[in-house]
């Protein structure tokens, strides 16, 4: 048998814990892709392991404590290692002995930024980025950047002839020229951006030559220490990416059009790394003059990278203006009509905006850090957009997956999910609650970009993961029983506790470790990945499917899929995809395995009212929290439920869509209204229902005896609630 691969330093085994196994197939793939690590002789984690690593990572941030420190760490494996608590897919990548001694971007969820060389740093380092693209706030022209020009040393290896310009001929050919050399770090990459980002926002340069130097950026192929040895990406995308940008220049856009491309090629350029998908989105108020070029911008399959959504407010929802009521109405034809559900609606006036310690940044150094120093000149460009900002009588915006309200200027969030459903009694779940919370504040303590915002709110997000389970496990409640309140009071009375437990807990440690309280405490995330781990219903979305075959592609040469076929899963070669062929991997969710006797909804089978009266409950019980006389909570610390409700357009008339989005949109804080897409027309689909009958007898003609666990490509896992892509 394999060795575990294990951190040291604390005891491995001193309070007993149960290790959960990870569901079958899918979850396994799931955590070998993105999770277990294996060490030089091919030795792979357990999942007891991780919980080991985790914990000892995050509690290595307790300096000064030694016994707090100990007992926080078995507090914490103990929850991990059963699932109990699942800190989010970045603690469990990253999350190490090394923790201390890291940035906190890379173990932070979602974000926001303000500049561009902000938004591409932050998804170099993995996170999900929120922008606004309001008039007032974008101060850079593009039309006056540098003439740019990308070079290499034609003894890089990935020096290409007859296509690179090389630093001898640049140096040969050109006169008098700024020159950048691109550091080999992520900081390396986001100083280059913000080279050309701040020459134009001079506006001095519109005439001069700037040359970005790669040469010392490491080849394609060489290995990121800090991220698992996995492959770099080599100098050229981003090369590929600023060529892009140079094309902004005097096309004849708004500043904010201008500003919406760049970051979107930026943001491919992420993509194209293969580390890190590049989630963002882009919002812009309803009152700005480019509201109705935003809200087509995106029709016919452009600008992709970003999850566009308007910024409304009270005064949107019932002043019926006549501006309201046209940019109302184009929003609903675009996201109906173009089949995109987009753009969506972001409730700014729902947002909790906590302004104590604010005072506007104008200083210019609110994005500052130990590693990533903007330059004296760059502050003089963020102090404009802070002064900008402060202006504003929303300050507040979502990030990409609409869970967590941030500052615009510049926030993060760090996210784990409490499984209550794992948990073996209430007290147990509240005890995950108060752990998760208390892990979370430490990760706050971390060095940052945005370290004076972090101090100053201090903001955290525990969240909730397989709650439809918890909710039948527990209480004997089906989706239905859930929503009726009177039925289900104890159900919710319980959520409420547990807010209050965060609340409670968020308070209390906070100023044992003498750091501000939490301005917001608790969401729900779409938990596509974590969950995913343990076959559980993710996050607030009830189940896609009952029974699923997960087809999954291959190379037609890869030795797995001659394993497959000979195991007896089913197998097709496609032909609008030459050379490639697709695995069916059968999957039935956790919550189709607990007897709930016809009582189980799936996602299509719930209609909208319901699903709306789900998210103003789980709002008003979890997000907001009650008191022991079901009073509000004072202050409301909540973030948002990240959720994705969808509708088959061939049965809800564009009538009957409008007003339902009139009705229930204005009553929540956030939620994403998309249509299903009929995929039978693509022969390619990820996720193809089939009954009962033939799941099981593609389960009986599959025979496992080499025990080979699958292993799926991360392209193919991507959160059927549309909500945010893996």
């Amino acid at each position: 048998m394999p060795q575990p691969v294990v951190a040291t330093a604390l005891p491995k085994k001193k309070m007993k814990f149960t290790e959960r196994r990870l569901a079958k197939g899918l979850g396994e793939a799931v955590a070998r892709r993105t999770i277990l690590r294996t060490d030089e002789k091919g030795n792979i984690e357990s999942w007891g392991d991780v919980a080991h690593r985790v914990a000892l990572g995050n509690t290595s941030l307790i300096s000064n404590d030694k016994k707090h420190q100990t007992s926080e760490y078995e507090l914490l494996k103990k929850h991990i290692a059963n699932a109990s608590l699942l800190m989010s897919g970045r603690h469990l990548q990253h999350g190490d002995e090394t923790q201390s001694g890291r940035n906190m971007e890379v173990f932070t969820n979602c974000s926001t930024a303000s500049s561009s060389f902000l938004l591409f740093y932050l998804l170099l380092n993995g996170s999900g980025v929120g922008r606004s693209y309001d008039d007032d706030l974008m101060v850079v022209d593009w039309d006056y950047m540098p003439i740019v020009r990308c070079v290499l040393d034609e003894s890089h290896p990935d020096f290409i002839w007859g296509e690179d310009e090389s630093v001898r001929d640049a140096r040969h050919k050109y006169g008098k020229v700024h020159w950048f050399e691109v550091p080999d770090t992520r900081e390396g990459w986001a100083q280059a951006i913000e080279k050309i980002e701040i020459m134009a926002f001079e506006k001095k340069y519109k005439d001069n030559l700037l040359i970005i130097d790669f040469s010392k950026v490491r080849p394609r192929g060489s290995k990121i220490k800090g991220m698992q040895n996995r492959p770099a990406s080599g100098p050229r995308p981003l090369m590929k990416a600023i060529q892009k940008v140079a094309t902004v220049k005097n096309a004849g856009m708004d500043p904010w059009k201008q500003t919406i491309f760049v970051d979107h090629y930026l943001s491919e350029c992420v993509l194209v790394g293969g580390a890190r998908r590049a989630a963002r989105i882009a919002v812009k108020t309803w009152t700005d003059s480019g509201i109705f070029d935003f809200i087509s911008i995106k029709r016919g399959g452009f600008l992709w990278s970003a999850n566009n959504s308007v910024a409304v407010d009270d005064k949107f929802w019932t002043q019926n203006t006549k501006h309201s009521k046209k940019v109302l109405d184009a929003i609903l034809k675009a996201s109906y009509y173009d089949k995109t559900g987009e753009p969506g609606f972001v409730n700014q006036h729902k947002y909790v905006q906590n302004d104590t310690g604010f005072s506007g940044y104008s200083d210019g150094k609110y994005a500052d850090s130990k590693k990533y120093k903007p330059t004296a000149r760059t502050r003089k460009m963020l102090s404009k957009i802070a002064k900008q900002a402060a202006a504003k009588y929303y300050t507040q915006m979502p990030n990409p997956c609409g869970e967590i309200t941030l500052n615009m200027l510049g926030g993060y969030c760090v996210i784990a999910d409490v499984v209550p459903y794992h948990a073996p009694d209430v007290d147990s779940a509240e005890e995950a609650f108060r752990v998760a919370t208390r892990a979370l504040i430490r990760v706050n303590t971390m060095d940052s970009l945005y370290l004076r915002e972090v101090k100053r709110t201090n903001r955290i997000g525990v969240g909730m993961t397989g709650i439809h389970e918890y909710a039948w496990n527990a209480f004997g409640l089906s989706f239905r029983d859930v929503i009726d309140e009177r039925k289900a009071k104890d159900f919710w009375l319980t959520i409420s506790r547990f807010k209050r437990a965060v609340v409670d807990e968020a308070k209390k440690y906070s100023e044992k470790l003498g750091v501000n309280v939490p301005h917001t405490n608790t969401t729900i995330k779409p938990a596509g990945t974590t969950s995913k781990l343990f076959g559980l219903s993710e996050g607030a979305h009830l189940p896609a499917m009952r029974e699923y075959i997960r087809w999954v592609q291959f190379r037609e040469d890869d030795p797995l899929v001659k394993k497959y076929k000979k195991m007896g899963y089913p197998t097709k070669d496609l032909k609008s995809y030459q050379g490639t062929t697709v695995i069916g991997f059968p999957t039935q969710p956790e919550i189709c395995r607990l007897g709930m006797n016809g009582q189980l909804v799936t996602a299509s089978e719930a209609t909208p009212e319901e699903q709306y009266k789900w998210l103003m409950l789980l709002e008003k019980y979890w997000i907001r929290g009650v008191d022991e006389n079901g009073s509000p909570l004072e202050p409301d610390t909540g973030n948002q439920v990240s959720y994705t409700l969808k509708y088959e357009p061939d049965k809800v008339s564009f009538k009957k869509f409008k007003a339902m989005v009139n009705k229930y949109q204005p009553l929540i804080r956030t939620c994403s209204v998309m249509p299903k897409i009929d995929a039978t027309a693509y022969e390619y689909q990820p996720e193809e229902a089939i009954n009962i009958n033939d799941f099981m007898k593609v389960i009986r003609e599959i025979s496992d005896e080499d025990g080979l666990l699958e292993d799926i490509d991360m392209e193919t896992l991507k959160c059927d609630s549309g909500a945010c892509p893996i």
